[in-house]
């Protein structure tokens, strides 16, 4: 008798540690990845679909089911790490944890360029970001979750752009923005943006662009057209031009400024911090002119007199009829 015990109680123990070992195995079951994986779960996944993308495992099929993952799968953006625990796998798919993803806003020049970059970027592809919306948004990387909305989108660029002229320009900015009066739209900022936006248009180079704006302005206070070739572009919808020609000039739009004094309706691109900048804080000169040099090396040429400014245009114009440019 005592033998047969003792055979049970083998057997019962021998049991034990194998449900132990198999529920320790189970609970530390992990995922095959070596490197992160991100996975987009749009609205309306299913779960069959999410274990197929997953080549899921059976314990992750067993803690699925016991969580009701299976019941629910939340969409968004998720980032499986290397060799992750399945059960906090589980976790994180049916708590909805997404994983932020990076959104670089660039220099866009209409708001339908932006839009078909967010549609793409993002699962809402319904993103109709209007021309008057368009120049709060700031270009920088931004953290978002991939399923966020189109309100939810333009709700935080709004409060990025509110903490920009609050924080990053301060009041003094803020006081040098009221006190430049571009034009009679009543919206400072608006105004130093669409003045900042052409700025950007004209150059790369960020120690140049408070000259630049300092030549927009100075002929925004005599009353004479920016005749600005950007603008002229934007109103051709060609942003590849390499040279103005005269049927350029001639084209009827209030973005022309060769034919309309003051600025622009609107930004032609989405300007740079450092565009925004250099209008807040403008050189103050004399130029009334400037024109791209002769040297082809990015930098222009800057002038207070017409005279000076034609033989700048007269030089680089010789130098791009030398490298075939049209």
């Amino acid at each position: 008798m005592k033998r047969k015990t003792k055979i049970i109680l083998i057997i019962i123990l021998t049991l034990f540690l194998l449900a132990t070992l198999g529920l320790y195995s189970l609970l530390n079951s992990r995922t095959a990845n070596s490197e992160p994986r991100r996975l987009f779960l749009p609205e309306g996944t299913t779960y069959q679909a999410l274990c197929d993308s997953l080549d899921a495992s059976r314990s992750f099929r067993f803690f699925a089911e016991a969580l009701g993952l299976d019941e629910r799968v939340r969409p968004g953006s998720y980032v499986v790490e290397p060799h992750m625990s399945n059960l906090a796998l589980v976790r994180k798919f049916r708590n909805g944890q997404q994983d932020p993803i990076r959104l670089t806003i660039g220099k866009f020049r209409t708001p339908q360029q932006l839009n078909e970059y967010l549609n793409t970027k993002l699962m809402h592809n319904d993103f109709d970001i209007p021309l008057d919306s368009f120049y709060i948004i700031l270009p920088d990387t931004y953290e978002f979750y991939w399923t966020v909305t189109p309100a939810q989108f333009m709700q935080r660029m709004e409060d990025e752009y509110d903490q920009f002229w609050t924080t990053e320009v301060g009041p003094q900015g803020e006081l040098r923005c009221d006190l430049l009066e571009l034009s009679d739209y009543g919206n400072a900022r608006l105004e130093t943006i669409i003045l900042a936006s052409i700025v950007d248009e004209e150059t790369n180079n960020n120690a140049e662009k408070p000259l630049i704006a300092s030549v927009y302005i100075n002929r925004l206070e005599r009353g004479m057209p920016l005749q600005a070739d950007p603008t002229v572009k934007y109103a051709v919808g060609d942003f590849t031009l390499k040279r103005i020609l005269n049927k350029h000039l001639a084209v009827e739009s209030p973005f022309n400024t060769y034919l309309h004094t003051g600025l622009p309706p609107a930004p032609i691109c989405l300007p740079s911090k450092a565009s925004i900048d250099a209008v807040l804080n403008a050189k103050e000169t004399n130029y009334l002119y400037f024109c791209a040099s002769s040297e082809m090396d990015g930098t222009h040429r800057f002038a207070a007199t017409l005279a000076e400014h034609q033989r700048n245009a007269a030089a680089f114009h010789k130098a791009l009829n030398r490298r075939g440019i049209k």
